[in-house]
Parts: structure tokens; sequence; C-alpha cells
């Protein structure tokens, strides 16, 4: 039985849902050259999958170009299922799916506590006493100190008004978790790998789907409105019509919504914290002042993202990389943060295209599996190819160490064969690898607490030499291949037991205590087992 669950689990690894309409082009390149100049940071907290507000989250994430991020308490275990029979753990892994399909949408980030959704709750004694008060503010608190937000948007009020009992504890473990990220007496353990936090403040979206908000906001004159029906000509929506596609994505829930046209206003009060009056990030700096030595690079992205031509995306990779070696030298998490995204973003202006595919979509532990590392320069410039590893599964391979010249439109690529260790653990969802503790996922690495999903088996890292520089950029392992009606398709690569078992019925009742015979079906994944 444990093994057909973890098949079972396995199988809804695949996104149960594919975004329909996702950036690229001239859009794409320039948003992420826009967001290099932007270091504010936005967490939204909420109880379930499908409470965010994604006309918000698109607000934030693509129009003001803050690291946004939704955290979940719970996967939405306890909801239904408009699509199969799947409940329970298995709904959850499939509502998943669904929150990560959504923020590829949206633009944010997506982030979970250890929380089970166990249906409704009347109250929020009831829904903190089964998931532990103590251990559910840890998590929330580490996803603070970990994301580091300047403002939170609370969905939820904390109070009897929410109804549910998910939501009220929501609303109040946000509220708490604002003063004890900051204090470094609380959860000390987490300090081995983040340092304590404190954002400028927590806001209350008043609501928004309430139709007797104009009576609350009486309650709270002073707010501060967000009109997420702006058209954004960018991007050739506004964010009201960009949640619509959002939030379509929760599908077992039967959420299909219209991308509404037209004025929307969001209305946010602080909670707690300094108040926002004008703007939600008034006493915030969210350019490059923010981190010492940090104008001069502002000065440079900002001249990038001016100067952008669509024609000719290669001509801003100067500007950024004389800006590379200045934001490498500080050590700083937005420092990091924002060196990944350069890399990314010169990797869009040169066009590179890089893939890592494994010969076959599953392996068992101890096999041997063939991955092949493809770069492609679609640009004029003169890169080379530093280097490919693969890393993971407790290895580390160096494909090429010697530099390879990228010339333009003719893919390189590099072969190599991976030993999977013999103790390599069978790909499932991770927060489901340990038995549970009542309300609660056992999840063994702190590190992983917060984590959307499981990461991948494989990855590998290319490093590409352009000019005086060179950027990392990071792949997962995949296999590719064409389906005959859908076209190209990718899936993760995954690691299976040797044999599946499957039970030829998975719900049988006894009428005694007489033994009976059970038919189960077996399907060996290697020769001979």
């Amino acid at each position: 039985m444990i093994i057909l669950l973890c098949l079972s689990a396995f199988s809804l690894l695949v996104p149960a849902a594919r975004a329909q309409r996702s950036l690229s082009g001239e859009t794409r390149t320039r948003l992420a050259l826009e967001k290099l100049n932007v270091l504010g940071s936005v967490l939204m907290i909420a109880a379930h999958p499908d409470d965010e507000n994604t006309a918000l989250l698109a607000y934030f994430a693509r129009g003001r170009k803050c690291e946004t991020a939704y955290l979940s308490m719970t996967r939405g275990e306890g909801g239904q299922n408009l699509l199969g029979p799947e409940q329970g753990d298995l709904l959850g892994v499939i509502r998943t799916q669904e929150l990560l399909a959504a923020r590829q949408i949206d633009g944010a980030q997506q982030f979970f506590t250890r929380a089970i959704d166990f249906g409704f709750s009347k109250s929020s004694d009831e829904t903190l006493a089964k998931w532990g008060r103590e251990r559910a503010l840890a998590d929330v608190v580490w996803t603070i100190r970990r994301f580091r937000p300047d403002i939170i948007v609370m969905v939820f009020t904390g109070t009897p008004r929410d109804g549910h009992g998910h939501h009220q504890s929501s609303g109040l473990l946000a509220k708490e978790a604002f003063t004890a990220a900051a204090d470094p007496a609380r959860f000390p353990e987490q300090l081995r790998w983040v340092r304590p936090w404190q954002p400028k403040r927590v806001l209350w979206n008043v609501f928004y789907w309430a139709r007797d908000r104009q009576r609350l906001l009486k309650e709270y004159p002073r707010h501060v409105v967000v009109d997420t029906g702006e058209f954004d000509p960018i991007l050739g929506y506004s964010f009201a019509e960009i949640a619509g596609m959002s939030r379509s994505m929760h599908r077992t829930q039967g959420f299909g919504a219209p991308e509404r046209k037209g004025r929307m206003e969001n209305f946010l009060v602080t909670v707690l914290g300094e108040p926002a009056t004008r703007d939600l990030f008034d006493g915030i700096d969210t350019t490059w002042g923010r981190l010492p030595g940090g104008v001069p690079i502002g000065s440079i992205l900002a001249e990038a993202a001016r100067s952008f031509l669509p024609e000719h995306p290669e001509q801003t990779v100067t500007l950024l990389l004389r800006a590379r070696p200045m934001i490498a030298a500080i050590r700083d998490p937005w420092a990091e943060a924002k060196l990944r995204e350069l890399d990314e973003a010169i990797a869009l202006c040169t066009g590179l295209w890089l893939d890592a595919s494994a010969d076959r979509y599953e392996a068992v532990p101890g096999a041997s599996v063939t991955v092949d590392a493809t770069i492609l320069n679609r640009s004029r410039l003169p890169l080379k190819l530093a280097g490919v590893s693969i890393e993971g599964a407790a290895s580390r391979q160096a494909v090429e160490s010697s530099p390879a010249p990228l010339a333009y439109n003719e893919p390189v690529r590099r072969t190599v064969t991976i030993n999977l260790p013999a103790d390599q653990p069978y790909s499932q969802p991770f927060w489901l690898r340990t038995p549970k503790d009542g309300g609660f996922y056992n999840i063994e690495s702190q590190e992983m607490v917060n984590l959307a999903d499981t990461p991948p088996v494989l990855t590998a890292r290319f490093r590409v030499v352009i000019g005086s520089g060179t950027v990392e950029l990071v792949r997962p392992v995949s296999y590719r291949y064409v389906d005959r009606v859908k076209g190209e398709q990718v899936r993760p690569f995954v690691v299976v037991p040797p044999v599946a078992v499957e039970v030829s019925e998975p719900v049988r009742l006894f009428p005694d205590m007489q033994a009976r015979r059970i038919g189960v079906l077996l399907k060996a994944k290697i020769a001979g087992a």
C-alpha cells in the first residue's frame, strides 16, 4: 500500500493545468529589465488555495514589478473536487499544481505552511488546536524571514467576521508573525538559515469580494485605493483581466472566472506598522538606494531598460554586464536575488535557449540516466559555453570543462551519463514522505518547509562567457517528447520503485472475518524485477 500511495502521489507531480497565456518576446524581456530596478516585496497571506486576490497579486508582480508571493496556510486538502475522485492528500497535490499554474499567469511566487486543510472549521480556536498555534506561527515567521516582505497583505481579519476558522487563523497568525519575525528570541532555531525581519506594515485587503465593502470602509476611513482594472499597454491586459485567467486555474473548485474590464477598486487599510496614506509603499525605498553602493547600479539598470530596443535586445547586454560585478560585490539577499534575475535577463536579451533532457521520464534507484544538455545562441554576440554540470541526486558531474564557442543559431550539445545512487528516494511530493502529525505535515528539512513543489531530481547548471563576464543559468532535467495530438510536451524526470503495485479494488468491505483473495497488478520498471 505504501508503494501504491507513492505512485499515486507521484503521478500528480505532472502539472494539473497549463497556464493559458505566458509572457514571451518583447513583453517578457522588457518587464525583466524593468524589474531589475525594483527592490520592493509583498507577501499576501490567507488560508487556502483560491483565497488569494489574483488581481492584486498581478498588480504588484506585473504592474509594480515587486517580488510578490502568496502564502497559503494549507494546500486545500479539505476542499471538493469537480474533476475527479481525488480527495485529501491527493487533492492537495492537485490544488498545489493549480496554484503554481495560476502564479505563472499573475507573476507571483507560491508558498505554503505545513498546516493541513481538515475541512470546515467553526472557529480559530478549533483550527489552531488542530494545527498547533506555535508551529503554525513558526511557519509564517519562517516565510517572512526568508522572503523578507516590505509589506504584508492579509485577505482575512483574524476575527469571527471571517467565518471559516481557517480564514480567521490566517489573519491572526499574520498579525502575530509581524512582530515575532523581528524578534530573535522567537523561533531562534531558524536563525541558522535566516535573520530576523521586520516588515514595514500589515494591510488588510477589505474583503475585495464583499458586496458591502462601502459599509466596511466607513469603519476604516483612512485607506489606500488600488485600481486593478487599470489597463497595462505592455501586457495588453488589465490586472483584473489577468486575474480572471489566473483564478480560472482553480479547476477542481469550479472557479472559472471572467476577465473583467473596467474599473475595479481594491481598498487596503493599515492594521499594523506605519500607516500608508498615499501609496502602499509609503516610507519604503524600493530602489537600489536601499543597499550600500546601490545608487550607481540603479542608474546603469535604468539606462538598460530605457535604451532597450526590441529589434536588437542584444545591445542591452553591455549595460547589464557592467552592472553585474557591482551587484555581485554586495553581500545582501536583495543583491543575490537580483544577480540571478540579471543573468536571466541577459539570457533573454541574447535569445539563449537552454535545455537538459533525460533519455526517459522515469528511472529506478541505481539506474544510469543519459542527459543531453543543449544550448543555443540566437544572438549575433560572440558567446562561449564555459561548462555544464549536472547536479542533484548526490551527484555533480562536469560535462564540458573547456570553453566552446556558441555560433549564431547553432545548437551545442553535451551528453553525460548519471548514475543514480542506489538509495535515491522515490519521487513524490516532499510533504508526503513521512507520516503526518495530526493536522500538520512532517517535513524533515527546515529549508523545504514553505516550498510549493518538490525540487527536481536533477538540474543542469550552464556557465556562459559573455565578453569579460560569466553568467550562470540553471534548468531542471526533464523529459521532452512529442504527443501526436498535443505536440511537443515536457514532463518532470522522476525516480520510481522497481515494481509498482496496484490493488484491483481500492475499497472493499468484508461481511465477516473470513479470508478473501484480492488481486493486485504488478508492473516491473526494470527487467527481471
